[in-house]
């Protein structure tokens, strides 16, 4: 009798995580008798009437609760797909199918419907009408189309059914997916779909050729070839679990230490489940630099963490070797620290998480180099209060700011001449050399009050850091280095990124969002030395935290701008997708802020009476004067308490609303968010300098604004709702 296995699905962990902790208590012993021997006389099968798929078993775990087991053709493996109530849990199987693609040879699940989801209206087979449109180019013959693939009025007419299978549509679906006429019809189709299928169709709807999008998933062999099976058994489940797209929703039970850590957490599935498109680029062996992309919620901070411990455990792991994950924020560092802590065993001391300043002034230690403190924003405000004072001012406030952390620090400039000669590309403003002899004065004087002061900024103990690496006397230590939330490193962050480690394979591997590139820093990581070539760039799009209509809500407010891609080229959204569904934003325009914060009062009262936890909801205005002078006194009025988030943790709060501008929600994750303060006047803000702007210097303003409110947007996981007062933001679409 052959070795029997078992396999638990990231499905069956989500019904885990729904049962009380006296319940999973009783799950985890039964799951343990399981393992031992899921053939044993003790283990109660039963097949319930009126599945779709006969391979479906209830088994009795309690009087109560029953686990659902797909029993295996050649018993080989037996899959943990679901557990719940007893009804509840042939309910959920119940129109399930649950099989081996004969094409793809991947592990699927999927829910056959007649068309583009149930509120779709009439499906395919109801009307001449709704017939599949005719076949064109195969991926078998290499096509390479760029046009959209619209033909006919059908999202997909430009495709066979043979590539839709070949990309893992199954056969029972295939007429659905012929039926797509719009991208609202895919959306409400996408949850019936296997993943893998989905990925593909959604890249396929948006433009890409059958080809592009193989090169967009990465499924492809080494020797170029679509990676498909040459031969599928579709009883044998032991072979399909080990190919990728079967691993990312199926995990073989094979180590108690391990499923223990996926009882414990079952919510914390980043650490078991990742997509091919994730685990390849964890292990990718990079002759150079190498660059992830994704949007809000794509998992990149999950890539850089599994990048962290795979390199520590399986590529540099000789004695003095050691891996750096850095990023911009302490906050962010030091919760990525206490992640990897939990899923990382021994190769952990290899490992360094650490915030850039840290890592800077650790490198002047060593040196012997002590900088003065870093300013504050206050202590920076006081220092340019009184340089702008000591001169006559030919252009705005924001203008100067601006011009000393875009192009002064940007560039290490550091006295008038090299002021005259540096780059202002992207600045608005074209400035005669008399001009930027004046302006210098006034950066020149900022210098000089914090000297007095004795303050440095940020931008200052990288540089004198990255100078202190060229010296060859003084190493960083590091083998590789890993950062994350790379679209907030300015040029000098980039360049210090640079120095730390030598050219060389798996030598720097950055994850971003261009998106979210809300400081106006627009460095290039080719211009700092991190050369980025072919395959060594990388984008990820499943996004895990939102719903679909919150993605798309977001996305929208985006406008289709020109977004850079963090080295002098062009990054978009097209493609990506949200594998959770909900309700469209709920928008709403109020007369007066009397109207708006009573309706919101009334929102925070119903989700509670829900059983929303408070902390779970986050009221988001554009700027902390909208939160201190506003929001959270009318809310007080009104007997609705909230905390205002000060730092980018949240783990210290009391269970009360959260309250917080824009920008401090950056990284953060709520259950329900309101967008409040959401029109004129307040997005695009309209601070001081608006008005006076010239056109290219507003255009880059409002590329920010709308990047703020795609951020702030894309902090809701479950619901988002937006609303105003007075007139409407142009950003936002009239509700």
């Amino acid at each position: 009798m052959h070795e029997v296995q078992v396999a638990m699905s990231a499905d069956f962990l989500r019904g885990f995580s729904r049962l009380a902790k006296q319940q999973q208590r009783g799950v985890r012993a039964w799951i343990d008798k399981f393992r031992a021997d899921p053939r044993a006389a003790s283990i109660s099968y039963k097949k319930p009437k009126g599945m779709r798929d006969p391979k479906v078993r209830s088994v009795r775990i309690t009087q109560k609760y029953r686990a659902i087991v797909i029993h295996p053709p050649k018993e080989d493996v037996y899959l943990l797909v679901w557990v719940d109530n007893h009804d509840e849990a042939l309910d959920w199987a119940r129109n399930k199918v649950f099989e081996v693609n004969r094409f793809t040879g991947t592990f699927q699940v999927y829910e056959p419907v007649e068309g583009p989801g149930p509120s779709s209206g009439p499906g395919p087979s109801s009307g001449p009408e709704a017939s599949a449109p005719p076949p064109s180019e195969s991926v078998v013959g290499r096509v390479d189309l760029t046009g959209p693939k619209i033909a006919d009025g059908f999202l997909l007419a430009g495709h066979q059914d043979e590539d839709l299978l070949l990309f893992g549509v199954p056969e029972p679906l295939l007429p659905a997916v012929r039926a797509l006429r719009t991208e609202g019809d895919l959306d409400r189709l996408a949850p019936f779909l296997p993943d893998e299928a989905a990925d593909a169709v959604y890249l396929l709807a948006a433009g890409y050729s059958a080809e592009q999008t193989l090169d967009e998933l990465d499924r492809r062999t080494d020797q170029g070839q679509p990676d498909l099976p040459a031969k599928v058994d579709v009883e044998d489940f032991a072979e399909s679990l080990t190919r990728d797209e079967s691993r990312r929703a199926f995990k073989l039970l094979e180590d108690d230490a391990e499923l223990a850590a996926m009882l414990a957490a079952p919510l914390e599935q980043w650490r078991v489940f990742l997509h091919p498109s994730q685990a390849k680029l964890v292990t990718m062996r990079s002759k150079g630099s190498a660059r992830v992309l994704g949007g809000a919620g794509t998992g990149k901070t999950v890539v850089a963490m599994h990048r962290a411990r795979h390199l520590a455990r399986d590529v540099f792991n000789a004695p003095g070797e050691r891996v750096l994950l850095t990023t911009f924020t302490s906050n962010l560092a030091k919760d990525i620290r206490e992640n990897l802590r939990r899923m990382c065993g021994t190769e952990f001391e290899r490992i360094d998480v650490k915030h850039l300043q840290e890592v800077a002034r650790e490198v002047l230690a060593a040196r012997g180099v002590k900088l003065e403190h870093t300013a504050t924003t206050k202590q920076s405000a006081t220092a340019w209060k009184r340089a702008l004072a000591a001169h006559a001012l030919e252009f705005s406030e924001v203008f100067y700011k601006q011009e000393w952390s875009h192009v002064v620090q940007a560039q290490d400039v550091t006295c008038e001449a090299e002021y005259l000669r540096a780059r202002r590309a992207g600045r608005g403003k074209r400035l005669s050399r008399r001009q930027r002899g004046e302006v210098w004065k006034i950066l020149a004087e900022y210098r000089q009050q914090l000297d007095l002061a004795g303050l440095s900024e940020h931008a200052d103990v990288i540089r004198e850091a990255r100078f202190a690496l060229a010296d060859e006397s003084v190493s960083s230590g590091y083998a590789t280095v890993i950062a994350d939330e790379v679209q907030d490193f300015r040029t000098a962050d980039l360049s210090f990124l640079r120095a730390l480690v030598p050219p060389g394979p798996n030598d720097i591997f950055v994850v971003g969002d261009p998106h979210q590139r809300i400081y106006g820093h627009k460095a290039s990581l080719g211009r700092c030395g991190i050369s980025i070539r072919g395959r060594r760039s990388r984008k990820l799009r499943i996004n895990y935290r939102t719903t679909q209509q919150i993605r798309n809500w977001a996305v929208a407010a985006l406008a289709k701008l020109d977004i850079d891609d963090l080295d002098e080229g062009s990054d978009n959204l097209a493609g990506e997708r949200s594998l959770r569904t909900g309700h469209a934003p709920d928008v709403h325009l109020f007369d007066g802020i009397e109207d708006e914060v009573q309706h919101l009062a009334g929102l925070i009262e119903a989700w509670t009476a829900e059983g929303v936890q408070p902390s779970e909801i986050c009221v988001v205005a554009r700027t902390k004067y909208l939160v201190n002078d506003s929001y959270i006194p009318a809310l007080a009025a009104r007997g609705v308490t909230t905390t205002q988030i000060q730092t980018d943790s949240t783990d210290k709060l009391p269970n009360v609303v959260r309250i917080a501008n824009m920008h401090r929600v950056k990284g953060l994750e709520f259950a329900r968010v309101v967008l409040v303060g959401i029109h004129a006047g307040n997005m695009p803000y309209e601070d001081a300098a608006y008005r006076t702007r010239d056109p290219k210097a507003k255009a880059l303003y409002d590329e920010g604004e709308r990047k703020l409110l795609y951020v702030a947007a894309t902090r809701a996981r479950d619901v988002l709702v937006v609303t105003g007062s007075g007139r409407a933001s142009a950003f936002v679409a009239a509700p």
